[in-house]
């Protein structure tokens, strides 16, 4: 996990650093402290402490508004998701990671919740990438560049919600063996972990084998898998649908035998032949995903 020094707190918050001090020692900031007496923060404390404190959540992002990204949080303030979405596109295919890192872990800070930074700013950044990609106003290179570079800031927001800290169940998130982006898989991650569940993740071009043993070998819950229908994968999937077929045939057996919930998200879903629906939950957003958790 990834910590915040009270120095960079301090700059967020717009406060010194006596002033963070005494906020620790009242409580009305959390915080960790190291054998040696040092202060270090999440993400998660920062955003409990605009929850608790609403007034000071209205000047979120003031103390930095003469940095290079001050329009950025007046995006966030004015709940300009469509905005933020088509920053994110336009500074994640240039490789932008600060500019990236900012539109979603300040989203995140500020109040938005995970499934909304999902719907209304991730998912449309990228069907706005594969738009430009669609009409070759961008490369295959520069797709990829963007969905690597999401994909890792994603990943970063599990860092306030480590595994451990869990409700007592269990999910496991597999992309299909040909299925290649690991963006959806992780995006469900976070959603899992933010809503207790302990996650493991196998990524991208993971192969099946014998998931029955994993499954009771971990104690596992849930069963998610993505299938992603944008460029960067359709060619690869399509190319091997029978597989993919016969591969959730296999899953809804298990699923059967094991009592595990499946949980199956992604457009690619509309490309496959009928998903046994007593047996599958689907999703194509995170909102819908949350209902089931």
């Amino acid at each position: 996990m990834r910590y915040l020094n009270s120095k960079e707190v301090a700059n967020i918050l717009g406060i010194n650093i006596s002033t963070l001090k005494r906020w620790t020692e009242n409580g009305t900031l959390g915080c960790k402290k190291t054998a040696g007496g040092h202060r270090k923060f999440t993400i998660q404390h920062i955003r409990d402490y605009y929850k608790q404190h609403q007034e000071a959540g209205k000047k979120f992002g003031a103390a930095l508004d003469n940095a290079e990204h001050k329009d950025i949080y007046s995006l966030i303030k004015s709940n300009d998701y469509n905005q933020l979405a088509i920053r994110l596109a336009e500074t994640s295919i240039i490789s932008d990671d600060l500019s990236v890192n900012t539109i979603l872990h300040s989203s995140y800070m500020g109040g938005y919740q995970i499934n909304d930074i999902f719907d209304l700013i991730v998912d449309p950044a990228s069907d706005l990438v594969e738009r430009w990609l669609c009409d070759e106003n961008i490369s295959h290179i520069e797709e990829y560049i963007s969905r690597k570079l999401i994909t890792r800031s994603v990943e970063l927001l599990s860092e306030s919600k480590p595994n451990g800290t869990f409700n007592g169940k269990a999910a496991l998130c597999i992309n299909f063996e040909d299925d290649l982006p690991d963006l959806g898989v992780a995006m469900s991650e976070v959603l899992l972990r933010h809503n207790g569940y302990n996650v493991f993740n196998t990524g991208s071009h993971a192969e099946l084998g014998k998931l029955k043993n994993i499954l009771n070998k971990y104690k596992i819950d849930m069963v998610l898998f993505y299938l992603c229908s944008r460029q960067c994968c359709r060619a690869t999937a399509l190319n091997n649908l029978k597989k993919t077929n016969n591969q959730v045939i296999e899953i809804c057996d298990i699923a059967k035998d094991t009592g595990v919930n499946v949980i199956f998200g992604g457009e690619g879903i509309e490309h496959l032949g009928k998903i046994p629906k007593e047996v599958i939950k689907t999703f194509k957003s995170y909102d819908q995903l949350l209902s089931y958790l």
